[in-house]
């Protein structure tokens, strides 16, 4: 199943003070929240960020939440429970904090903290000035307005999660970098060989440990009708092949992989599928390249083709313009828009003529038997005002 995660923006720069909330009590917490006459305002990059947990001064200390800035800033947390210890990852930059020690470590070098942490209601907080020292980003406390400005270097990051699995993208270089499980130290992956135009989505497949397909979908234009969707394997954290598919009006995900049964093993092994809209390349559990299509020589239609099922037997794909959702059938060297088959009268002829907002039917592949000689579609009538899905089935022998 595809997962898509929620994209978030990275404020820039390479930020450490990610916080967490603490699952059990601490020795030594402070009971009562900060008093609010130590109300402070803090600026990031000239926008007024106002977090969920307040900020406060302690024996002329300005003190910050961790959680609250850190989600801004775009790391991520581990908290170990047994030893007490926070650890904060992002590209090129590990943190260690122990609570209770005046020590960190940044990158394995130790540093001195000028206070303690502090743990108010099971929330950590972190001194102003370790945030300036362990992080080279400027930052400047007005102590009569009570504001803190923090200005940082611009590294254009974008941060994505996956199940488990966490990504930083440098948008300008297309540095990639990847870490599974997510509290790892980051690692750089390869570069995607991109040109972004408009606003990005992550989709993460999980094929194995081993094993990932990561979609970016550039989403441009004007009213947003293109679609880029740069597709890559990652095998053992690297980047060993990637492609770019780009798409008009209409786009639906690539399937990332199927099954395979081994016949040695009486197991079955993934199989993981990129396509650049018009060849699609099969990988391995290995990372291997072992099958390659070429869809228009297939189909005879010369387009980019969305491939939405797939087995070592069959590819279901859809063509972008034309729109007609197609089976490759190599038992028998087939090639069946499915339509013909499985819609019957006004459904049929809406399936012909409409072209709004794009052509072609609204046929869905879900799936198929275990032996797969039945494959198995839903569809929800656009001319049937009772909005139900309908199950139908293609049976490959008799078609």
């Amino acid at each position: 199943m595809l997962l898509k995660s929620r994209l978030t923006h990275l404020i820039s720069g390479a930020a450490i003070a990610l916080g967490i909330t603490l699952a059990g009590p601490i020795s030594g917490t402070e009971a009562a929240m900060p008093a609010k006459t130590n109300s402070i305002t803090i600026n990031i990059n000239g926008d007024t960020f106002q977090p969920e947990s307040t900020p406060f001064i302690n024996n002329g200390t300005v003190y910050l939440p961790l959680r609250d800035i850190g989600e801004l800033l775009g790391t991520v947390v581990f908290w170990n429970s047994s030893n007490k210890t926070v650890t904060m990852t992002y590209p090129k930059l590990t943190t260690q904090l122990t609570y209770g020690s005046m020590n960190a470590k940044i990158n394995g070098k130790t540093v001195n903290l000028t206070a303690p942490l502090k743990n108010v209601n099971g929330r950590i907080f972190i001194p102003l000035r370790f945030l300036s020292e362990s992080t080279g980003a400027s930052v400047d406390w007005k102590n009569i307005s009570k504001t803190v400005n923090i200005t940082q270097k611009g590294d254009d990051f974008v941060k994505a999660t996956g199940v488990n699995t966490t990504t930083w993208l440098n948008r300008k270089t297309g540095e990639f970098y990847f870490a599974y499980p997510f509290e790892q130290v980051p690692t750089l992956a390869g570069k995607i060989n991109s040109d972004f135009k408009g606003s990005l989505s992550f989709e993460f497949n999980t094929i194995d440990r081993n094993n990932f397909i990561i979609t970016i979908l550039d989403n441009f234009g004007e009213p947003r009708v293109g679609y880029d969707a740069y597709n890559f394997l990652i095998h053992g954290s690297k980047i060993i092949d990637q492609k770019k598919a780009s798409y008009f009006k209409r786009y639906e995900p690539n399937r990332a992989y199927y099954y395979v049964l081994d016949p040695k093993t009486n197991s079955y092994d993934a199989h993981s599928l990129l396509s650049d809209g018009k060849m699609v390349s099969i990988y391995n559990k290995s990372g291997e390249k072992v099958k390659e299509y070429n869809l228009p020589a297939l189909t005879g239609k010369d387009e980019s083709f969305a491939v939405l099922g797939a087995s070592n037997e069959y590819l279901i794909v859809r063509p972008n313009i034309t729109g007609f959702l197609t089976l490759i059938d190599f038992k028998n060297n087939s090639v069946v828009e499915l339509h013909e088959k499985l819609l019957s009268g006004k459904d049929l002829e809406y399936a012909k003529t409409n072209d709004v907002p794009y052509r072609g039917d609204e046929l869905r592949f879900s799936g198929a038997s275990s032996d797969e000689n039945e494959l198995y579609f839903y569809y929800i009538s656009p001319i049937d005002s009772k909005d139900e899905f309908k199950k139908l089935t293609f049976h490959r022998e008799t078609k």
